[in-house]
C-alpha cells in the first residue's frame, strides 16, 4: 500500500493444530507512534479469500509493548488462540498439498479511526514441495539410459531398433529441455507448484548446483572484470521470486503439522503473490528493482522473474548462472571424447592381442573419426537451445567482458557448424532428388556423410530432409525471444506460444518422422509444449483473468506434465528393456518406407541359422546394387563430404558394395562385408544382412557368370526372360532396369531356381 508506516524485514507465522494456536514472529521498523493498532489477518488460497480474522493488539495483555504501538525497531513474538469456527474453515488437504498457492495478508489499522497504517503479506507453506532431487535425477538417468541402450543395440546389430530408441530418447530429452526453457519466461507470476515442478528439469540446460563449479564460475567472473553478487547469503536483501505488494518487504511463513517443530526462516523475505496492481511488467522503480547488483544496498525489493528466478530457486548466484551452464556443456563434451577414445583403444588392443576377431567393429575402426565428429555434432545440437538462451541473455546482463566473449564464441560456433550441417543435408537431398529421383540415394549412400551429419535427418523420412532447417529455426526463435525479452513478460509469452503453435501445426500437417509411431510420439510432445506455453501466457496475466484462473491452471499444468513425463519414462524403460531382452527386436518395427537400408554401401553379417527375413535382405542387397549401377565413381557420385577426412576415407578408397566390371555370385556376396554399424542412430543395416550365406555358389548348367547370359540357366534370364528385371544381360552382369525407385517393378525374383515373390510397388 502507499505510505506504509511499517517495513517488515522478517515474519514467521506457524499454526499448531494440536493446540489451535498461531505463533507470530516479526522483525520490523515502525513509524507508527503511540497508536492503538488492530490487525486484520486474511488467508488467501488459490485466489480466494478463505479466512478473515481481526485481532486487537491491545487485547493481548501479556504483550503490553504492542499497545500502543511505538516507532522504532520492533521485535515481536506472540501467540494467538484460533477460534473453533476459524479452525473448521481450514481444510485438511492444506496440510498435505505440496506447494500451496496461498498467502497470509496482515493489514494494520488504527483501532479508533479504522485508518489503514500498513500492510504485509507472506507466503504460506506446509513444507511440502514437488521440487526434489528424487524426481530430477531419476528422470535424467532414464533419459540417458535410452541413449546408451540405443548405442548398445546398434553395436549388437539391430539397426531399426537402435534408430527408434535413439529418436525417442532425443525427443524425450527435447521435451524436458522445452519445459525448462518455457519456465524461464519472465511472466508476472508463476504459481508455486508450476515453478517447483519445472525446476526439476533445469538440469537439461546445465543448471546444476555443484559447489566447486560455482567457485570456478565465480573466479572466472571476477578474473574477467565482473562483479559477483551475494543474493543467497545476504540477509539484508529483500527478495521476491514472483511479485510483491507495493510498499512492503514480504516474507515467508509456515503452516506446519501438529508435532512438527517450528523453524525460523533463515534470512530474507520471499513472496510469491500480490494483488492485481502488481500484474504489470513495469514496476515502480523507486520501490522495486530487477537488478540483482543494485539490490545489494537493501533499499529496494528485488523482484526475480524468468531466468533470474530459475537461478535463485536452484540456489545458484545469478551472476554465476551462465558460466555454470557452459562449464557443464564443456564437461560433457570432454567426457564423450574420452569415452569414445577409450573404447576404440580397448577394441584395438583386443584385436591385436587376438582376444577379439579382426572383423569386429571394423566399421567403427575405419570411420571412427567421422563417428566421433557426429557424436560431438549431436551434443552441439542438444546444447543449441542452452547456448542460445544463456548466450543472448548474457548479452543483456553483461556480467563481465570474459563471459560476453565466451557467449559470442559459442553462439558463432553453433551457428556455423549447425548451419553448415543443415546446408549440406539439404543440398545433398535436393541433388539426390534431382539426379536419382530419391533423396535417400545420397543421404544414406555414404557411411562417412551419414555418421557425421546423420544426427540431423535420420529421425525424419528421407523425403522430409528439409525439415532439419525448420527445426533449427524453431529452436533458435523460441530461445532467442526467451532470452532477450526478460523485461517484457506479456509480449514474450505470446510470442513463444505463437512459435509453439506454428511448430505443432507443422508437425501435424507434414508428419515428417520415420514412421507412424515416431510421428505420434513427437506430435504428442509438441501438443504438450504448446499447452505449456499457453499456461505461461495466462501466468503473465495478459488476458487479465482472475487470479484463481492462474492458480487452477498451475495445478492442471503440474498434473498434465507429471502424468505425461511418467508415461514417457515408462515407455522409454519398456522399449529399452525389450530391445535388450528380445533376440530380434527389429521384428517389432515395420520396415521404413523410404528405402534407406538398400542404399547403405556396407552391411553387417553374423553367423547363425538363415531366416526368412535374411532372404528378404538378400533381395534388398541385390536390388540396391542394381540401383547404384553406374554411380560407383567417387568424384561423380557426390557422396563424399568435401572435408579432408571424407576424401581420404581414413586411408581407404571409396568403393560401392558391388563391382560392375566383373560381378559374380561370389563377388556379390563378398562385397557385402561383415561390418558392425558405425552409428547408434543412423539406421545402418547391420541387422538387415545378418546370417547372410551365399546361395549363389552353385553354377548353372550353362554360362560363365552367376547371372547367366542371354539364354543361360541363371536365376535372371536373358533379355526376354520373365524376371522382374527384363533389361539387358551383359556377361552375366546384374543390370536391371530401374525407374525412379530402386525397387519399382519388382514382382518376382529367383535364387538358385527358387522363386521368392515380393511386391514393393
Amino acid at each position: 500500500m502507499d505510505n506504509s508506516q511499517l517495513w517488515a524485514s522478517y515474519l514467521n507465522v506457524v499454526y499448531w493444530p494440536s493446540n489451535d494456536t498461531v505463533n507470530f514472529n516479526i522483525e520490523a521498523i515502525s513509524n507508527i507512534n503511540n497508536v492503538d493498532v488492530s490487525v486484520n489477518v486474511s488467508l488467501i488460497a488459490y485466489g480466494i479469500n478463505a479466512i478473515q480474522q481481526s485481532i486487537d493488539l491491545c487485547s493481548l495483555t501479556e504483550y503490553s509493548g504492542l499497545c500502543p504501538l511505538t516507532s522504532g525497531h520492533l521485535d515481536i513474538n506472540f501467540g494467538y488462540n484460533v477460534a473453533e469456527s476459524i479452525k473448521k474453515q481450514i481444510p485438511g488437504v492444506a496440510f498435505t498439498i505440496p506447494d500451496l498457492d496461498a498467502r497470509v495478508r496482515l493489514v494494520l489499522f488504527n483501532t479508533k479511526t479504522k485508518e489503514p497504517l500498513a500492510c504485509v503479506e507472506a507466503a504460506v507453506t506446509n513444507g511440502k514441495t514437488v521440487q526434489t532431487k528424487y524426481a530430477a535425477w531419476p528422470i535424467a538417468a532414464i533419459s540417458g539410459f535410452g541413449l546408451i541402450t540405443s548405442g548398445v543395440v546398434s553395436v549388437i546389430g539391430h539397426s531399426s531398433t537402435a534408430a527408434h530408441i535413439a529418436s525417442n530418447s532425443m525427443s524425450l530429452f527435447v521435451y524436458f529441455q522445452s519445459l525448462a526453457i518455457t519456465s524461464m519466461l519472465a511472466v508476472a507470476k508463476v504459481p508455486p507448484i508450476a515453478a517447483a515442478w519445472s525446476q526439476n528439469f533445469q538440469w537439461s540446460v546445465g543448471v546444476i548446483k555443484i559447489g566447486f563449479v560455482q567457485n570456478i564460475a565465480n573466479w572466472y567472473l571476477q578474473a574477467t572484470g565482473g562483479e559477483p553478487t551475494a543474493i543467497l547469503t545476504n540477509s539484508q536483501v529483500s527478495v521476491s521470486v514472483q511479485k510483491v505488494k507495493r510498499g512492503l518487504e514480504l516474507f515467508a511463513g509456515s503452516l506446519v503439522r501438529p508435532l512438527e517443530r517450528g523453524r525460523l526462516q533463515k534470512r530474507l523475505s520471499i513472496a510469491v503473490d500480490s494483488d492485481t496492481s502488481m500484474q504489470s511488467d513495469n514496476l515502480d522503480n523507486t520501490m522495486y528493482t530487477t537488478d540483482e547488483k543494485g539490490a545489494l544496498s537493501g533499499t529496494k525489493v528485488l523482484i526475480l522473474r524468468g531466468i533470474q528466478r530459475i537461478a535463485y530457486k536452484a540456489r545458484i548466484e545469478i551472476t554465476d548462472l551462465f558460466m555454470t551452464s557452459i562449464i557443464f556443456l564443456i564437461f560433457f563434451g570432454f567426457v564423450i571424447i574420452v569415452l569414445m577414445t577409450f573404447f576404440k583403444a580397448i577394441v584395438e588392443i583386443c584385436i591385436r592381442s587376438k582376444i577379439m576377431h579382426e572383423g569386429k567393429f571394423n566399421e567403427f575402426r575405419q570411420h571412427w573419426s567421422s563417428i566421433i565428429k557426429g557424436a560431438l555434432y549431436r551434443l552441439l545440437l542438444v546444447a543449441f537451445p542452452q547456448i542460445v538462451v544463456f548466450g543472448f541473455w548474457e548479452f543483456t546482463v553483461r556480467d563481465s567482458a570474459g563471459e560476453i566473449v565466451v557467449a559470442a564464441f559459442l553462439i558463432f560456433i553453433s551457428f556455423v557448424l549447425l548451419g553448415f550441417s543443415a546446408f549440406r543435408v539439404i543440398s545433398f537431398g535436393r541433388r539426390s532428388v534431382r539426379e536419382h529421383k530419391n533423396p535417400a540415394y545420397l543421404l544414406y549412400g555414404n557411411n562417412v556423410f551419414l555418421n557425421k551429419f546423420g544426427y540431423l535427418y535420420v529421425q525424419y523420412r528421407a523425403n522430409c530432409y528439409y525439415f532439419v532447417g525448420f527445426t533449427l529455426l524453431y529452436i533458435f526463435l523460441k530461445c532467442l525471444f526467451v532470452s532477450i525479452l526478460q523485461k517484457q513478460g506479456k509480449l514474450q509469452s505470446l510470442i513463444v506460444f505463437g512459435i509453439e503453435l506454428i511448430h505443432c501445426i507443422a508437425l501435424c500437417w507434414i508428419r515428417p518422422f520415420m514412421d507412424r509411431r515416431t510421428n505420434v510420439f513427437n506430435i504428442t510432445i509438441a501438443v504438450i509444449n504448446t499447452t505449456n506455453a499457453l499456461f505461461f501466457a495466462f501466468f503473465s496475466y495478459v488476458f487479465r483473468q482472475p487470479e484463481i484462473v492462474a492458480s487452477v491452471m498451475a495445478v492442471i499444468f503440474f498434473v498434465l506434465n507429471a502424468v505425461f513425463a511418467l508415461f514417457l519414462l515408462i515407455f522409454t524403460i519398456v522399449t529399452c528393456v525389450l530391445a535388450l531382452v528380445y533376440k530380434n527386436p527389429d521384428s517389432r518395427y515395420q520396415p521404413m518406407r523410404d528405402d534407406r537400408v538398400s542404399f547403405l554401401p556396407r552391411a553387417g553379417a553374423k553367423s547363425g541359422p538363415k531366416t526368412v527375413r535374411d532372404n528378404e535382405d538378400i533381395e534388398l542387397a541385390a536390388l540396391g546394387a542394381s540401383a547404384m549401377k553406374g554411380h560407383e565413381h567417387v568424384k561423380d557420385s557426390g557422396f563424399l563430404d568435401s572435408s579432408e577426412d571424407d576424401l581420404r576415407m581414413n586411408g581407404t578408397t571409396f568403393r560401392p558394395a558391388y563391382d560392375t566390371e566383373n560381378i559374380s555370385k561370389q563377388s556379390l556376396v563378398e562385397s557385402i562385408d561383415p561390418q558392425e554399424p558405425a552409428s547408434t542412430i543412423t539406421g545402418n543395416s547391420a541387422h538387415t544382412y545378418q546370417n547372410f550365406q551365399s546361395t549363389y555358389n552353385e553354377r548353372g548348367n550353362q554360362g560363365n557368370g552367376s547371372y547367366q547370359g542371354n539364354h543361360g540357366n541363371g536365376p535372371y534370364q536373358g533379355s526376354h526372360g520373365n524376371g522382374s528385371y527384363q533389361g539387358y544381360q551383359d556377361n552375366g552382369s546384374y543390370q536391371g532396369y530401374q525407374d525412379r525407385q530402386p525397387y519399382s517393378g519388382l514382382k518376382q525374383t529367383r535364387y538358385n531356381n527358387n522363386v521368392v515373390s515380393r511386391d514393393y510397388l
